[in-house]
């Protein structure tokens, strides 16, 4: 099995919103584009957070009930500033976790489980977007579970490629 990186699987050209963008348009994307979350991005390209699905859906649902199951752990101010969001940067997570280009598909897997993300931006070292990557990304280069197993137990029991422990 070849030793995958996230520059090999990620999309390069992903579709981006500003913090300006209203939230209808940040849903026909996600919508349209078959996709879980958008980059929000600043005039030059830097990342600044990201619009997730969940997010829409909890702003819809403390709009619908502002005591219920979406408002835990919420201040009251919190809970209204959500429930009235209008742009992606009123409702967007700052400060997204992140992975480099060069990082390992195995890597990117595990941040992704640890922070359950569906995806992750891809930053190059200045911090601009240069990707995009997400759970499918990473799932078509693994021949199937055993596959993903054997590359993240490679990587990290043995720190490389080659053949897996037994």
């Amino acid at each position: 099995m070849s030793y995958h990186k996230v520059r090999d699987v990620m999309t390069t050209d992903p579709v981006t919103v500003t913090p300006t963008t209203p939230l209808r348009y940040v849903a026909d994307i996600l919508v349209r584009q078959k996709i879980s979350s958008v980059p929000v991005l600043s005039v030059r390209g830097k990342l600044l957070g990201l619009v997730a699905e969940s997010d829409l859906l909890r702003k819809e649902g403390l709009k619908r009930d502002p005591d219920g199951e979406h408002s835990r752990h919420m201040t009251y101010r919190e809970r209204r500033a959500v429930a009235t969001a209008v742009t992606a940067g009123e409702i967007m997570s700052t400060n997204p976790v992140t992975v480099r280009a060069d990082a390992t598909v195995a890597e990117a897997a595990r941040l992704m489980d640890r922070y359950e993300a569906t995806c992750l931006p891809v930053v190059d070292q200045s911090g601009n977007l240069v990707g995009v990557v997400g759970l499918w990304d990473l799932l078509h280069v693994f021949p199937g579970p055993d596959g993903i197993r054997a590359e993240i137990t490679r990587e990290t029991l043995v720190g490389g490629p080659g053949p897996v422990p037994r």
